[in-house]
Protein backbone atom coordinates (compact mmCIF):
# COMPACT_ATOMS: atom_id res chain seq x y z
CA UNK A 1 0.00 0.00 0.00
CA UNK A 2 1.21 3.42 -0.79
CA UNK A 3 1.02 6.27 1.42
CA UNK A 4 -1.67 8.87 1.09
CA UNK A 5 -0.22 11.80 -1.12
CA UNK A 6 -3.27 14.14 -0.88
CA UNK A 7 -5.84 14.95 1.76
CA UNK A 8 -8.54 12.72 1.87
CA UNK A 9 -11.44 12.32 3.36
CA UNK A 10 -14.68 9.76 4.24
CA UNK A 11 -17.87 10.70 4.82
CA UNK A 12 -19.63 8.67 6.80
CA UNK A 13 -23.58 8.40 8.14
CA UNK A 14 -25.28 5.21 9.38
CA UNK A 15 -22.16 3.13 8.54
CA UNK A 16 -22.50 0.05 11.37
CA UNK A 17 -19.33 -1.35 13.09
CA UNK A 18 -18.54 -3.78 10.74
CA UNK A 19 -18.30 -0.88 8.26
CA UNK A 20 -16.40 1.76 10.12
CA UNK A 21 -13.78 -0.66 11.65
CA UNK A 22 -12.78 -1.86 7.76
CA UNK A 23 -12.20 2.27 6.88
CA UNK A 24 -10.10 2.30 10.37
CA UNK A 25 -8.67 -1.37 9.52
CA UNK A 26 -7.43 0.71 5.77
CA UNK A 27 -6.06 3.84 7.39
CA UNK A 28 -4.15 1.58 9.89
CA UNK A 29 -3.04 -0.88 7.04
CA UNK A 30 -1.72 2.82 5.17
CA UNK A 31 -0.30 4.33 8.02
CA UNK A 32 1.79 0.53 8.43
CA UNK A 33 3.19 0.31 5.35
CA UNK A 34 4.45 3.77 5.62
CA UNK A 35 5.78 3.47 9.37
CA UNK A 36 2.90 5.84 10.45
CA UNK A 37 4.02 8.52 8.86
CA UNK A 38 0.94 9.48 6.31
CA UNK A 39 1.25 13.35 4.45
CA UNK A 40 -1.87 14.07 5.70
CA UNK A 41 -4.59 12.80 8.13
CA UNK A 42 -7.63 11.13 6.96
CA UNK A 43 -10.46 13.39 7.96
CA UNK A 44 -13.59 10.79 8.75
CA UNK A 45 -16.47 13.37 9.17
CA UNK A 46 -19.37 11.61 11.54
CA UNK A 47 -22.77 12.61 10.73
CA UNK A 48 -25.14 9.87 11.82
CA UNK A 49 -26.49 6.54 14.37
CA UNK A 50 -22.64 5.57 13.86
CA UNK A 51 -21.62 8.40 16.13
CA UNK A 52 -23.37 6.22 18.49
CA UNK A 53 -20.65 3.70 18.62
CA UNK A 54 -18.24 6.23 20.08
CA UNK A 55 -20.30 6.91 22.70
CA UNK A 56 -18.52 6.23 26.58
CA UNK A 57 -21.64 4.23 27.43
CA UNK A 58 -21.08 2.13 24.65
CA UNK A 59 -16.61 1.79 25.10
CA UNK A 60 -17.39 -1.70 26.59
CA UNK A 61 -19.46 -3.30 23.55
CA UNK A 62 -17.22 -1.21 20.59
CA UNK A 63 -13.82 -0.82 22.58
CA UNK A 64 -11.60 -2.40 19.45
CA UNK A 65 -12.94 0.43 17.38
CA UNK A 66 -13.21 3.28 19.89
CA UNK A 67 -9.16 2.66 20.87
CA UNK A 68 -7.92 1.72 16.99
CA UNK A 69 -9.69 5.02 16.27
CA UNK A 70 -7.90 6.55 19.42
CA UNK A 71 -4.38 5.38 18.35
CA UNK A 72 -4.79 6.21 14.84
CA UNK A 73 -5.59 9.50 15.86
CA UNK A 74 -2.86 9.94 18.28
CA UNK A 75 -0.29 9.16 15.22
CA UNK A 76 -2.42 11.69 12.76
CA UNK A 77 -3.12 9.00 10.72
CA UNK A 78 -6.64 9.82 10.83
CA UNK A 79 -8.99 13.27 12.23
CA UNK A 80 -12.31 12.22 13.56
CA UNK A 81 -14.85 14.96 13.21
CA UNK A 82 -18.27 14.63 14.01
CA UNK A 83 -21.60 16.53 13.27
CA UNK A 84 -22.74 18.86 16.30
CA UNK A 85 -26.01 19.30 14.52
CA UNK A 86 -26.54 15.28 14.88
CA UNK A 87 -25.40 15.80 18.62
CA UNK A 88 -27.94 18.20 19.69
CA UNK A 89 -31.01 16.56 17.43
CA UNK A 90 -29.86 13.50 19.22
CA UNK A 91 -29.54 14.53 22.88
CA UNK A 92 -25.80 13.05 23.08
CA UNK A 93 -23.92 15.53 24.65
CA UNK A 94 -19.89 16.01 23.82
CA UNK A 95 -18.78 14.49 27.06
CA UNK A 96 -20.18 11.62 26.41
CA UNK A 97 -17.37 11.22 23.35
CA UNK A 98 -14.30 10.47 23.60
CA UNK A 99 -11.78 13.43 23.84
CA UNK A 100 -9.62 12.86 20.45
CA UNK A 101 -13.46 13.25 18.63
CA UNK A 102 -13.67 16.96 17.46
CA UNK A 103 -16.40 19.25 16.50
CA UNK A 104 -17.92 20.13 13.19
CA UNK A 105 -21.26 22.70 12.97
CA UNK A 106 -22.45 20.67 10.42
CA UNK A 107 -21.23 17.14 8.76
CA UNK A 108 -22.30 17.45 4.92
CA UNK A 109 -21.00 20.81 4.51
CA UNK A 110 -18.12 20.36 6.38
CA UNK A 111 -17.45 17.03 3.98
CA UNK A 112 -18.31 19.46 1.28
CA UNK A 113 -16.05 21.95 2.23
CA UNK A 114 -12.88 19.42 1.86
CA UNK A 115 -14.12 18.14 -1.20
CA UNK A 116 -14.19 21.70 -2.44
CA UNK A 117 -10.63 22.01 -1.06
CA UNK A 118 -8.96 19.26 -3.31
CA UNK A 119 -9.76 16.51 -0.68
CA UNK A 120 -9.70 13.23 -2.08
CA UNK A 121 -12.74 10.49 -0.72
CA UNK A 122 -10.95 7.64 1.01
Amino acid sequence: MVPLQAPSFTQLSNHNFDELSALLMRADDLARASNFSPVEPVTFVLHGDEINLFKRANYGVNQSLVDLAARLDAFKVIDVRVCETWLRDNQVAVTDLPPFVELVPFGPSFQAGLARSGAIPF
